[in-house]
């Protein structure tokens, strides 16, 4: 049969072996999951509201748009004073699932600052933003399907 010595050196390969294959399989399942996870979609609403006593048109170019976790985008606004005098405003905004709302972050956003607008002047208005990949960690990615933005220029 085998001696000692042989018997080693057959362990040792074998035991080699197993630790390559499970080495292996970690980085096709961990490569696996981050694609999974990279990809996850959202899908993001976009409302607009004005306050009645301010007479402005405001409508975001697109209602609602999908996502990608991470990722850095811009969306464009259209207002336009459709008052007869000078008149000035200020955006508030409001995340539903209200528990997304920190994972919602605007890096430059015109809700920031008063607005001011002639009569009937027309502006575009942005937001860059992204969705935080903590996301994914702090929540179960199959809950996540998307996130609700309300934005309302206040007279000011």
């Amino acid at each position: 049969m085998f001696n000692k010595k042989e018997f080693s050196k057959i362990y040792l390969v074998g035991f080699f072996l197993l630790l390559l294959i499970i080495s292996i399989f970690t980085v096709i399942i961990f490569e696996k999951t981050t694609k999974n996870n990279n990809q996850k979609i959202i899908t993001l609403n976009l409302d607009t509201k004005v306050e009645e006593n301010l007479s402005w048109n405001f409508s975001a170019t697109n209602t609602s748009m999908e996502v990608k976790i991470g990722q850095l985008y811009k969306i464009d606004f259209n207002v336009k004073n459709y008052g007869s005098i000078k008149s000035s405003g200020k955006a508030i905004y409001n995340v539903r699932p209200k528990l997304l709302k920190k994972y919602f972050v605007e890096i430059d956003c015109f809700c920031y600052k008063k607005q001011t607008l002639l009569p009937s002047e027309k502006s575009t208005y942005s937001i860059t933003f992204y969705i935080d990949p903590k996301i994914l960690s702090d929540l179960k990615p199959k809950d996540i399907k998307d996130i609700n933005i309300y934005y309302t220029f206040l007279n000011t």
